[in-house]
């Protein structure tokens, strides 16, 4: 068994702003020339969300949690992007059979920055377990 551990850092513009990181775990698969195992991805923080969701239903995931989670009327500033971040979860952890990742076909991994801020420094921390 072999582990491998690796952080990303980027910037985010948020508010509600979702970044592709389907290809990006792609290429860090056949950079380690993993076959099988799994890839354990964690966002790093109390607001970003981690969503695996098909590419062409981001707008309604979006429009849901903007319906139901609304940024005005909490007593805590950021209380909304709090609450977000908890129904999408921070933490992924994604099969890799045959050195592909083991999602539905037109399905996509997606770091979610759900704060009102730009330039923000975000960190995502990847552990990968494989044969």
């Amino acid at each position: 068994m072999r582990v491998i551990r690796e952080t990303l850092e980027f910037r985010t513009n948020g508010p509600m702003k979702y970044y592709d990181l389907t290809g990006l775990l792609r290429s860090i698969i056949v950079e380690h020339s993993v076959s099988e195992g799994l890839i354990h991805v964690y966002a790093v923080g109390a607001t970003p969300g981690l969503v695996l969701l098909p590419g062409e239903h981001v707008d309604d995931f979006n429009d849901l949690l903007v319906r139901n989670i609304p940024v005005t009327g909490w007593r805590h500033g950021n209380a909304y992007a709090h609450l977000r971040s908890t129904l999408m979860g921070t933490h992924l952890v994604i099969g890799v059979y045959e050195s592909q990742l083991w999602i539905p076909r037109g399905y996509h991994v997606y770091y979610v920055e759900t704060r009102p801020v730009h330039n923000h420094r975000r960190r995502i921390h990847l552990f990968i377990i494989s044969r």
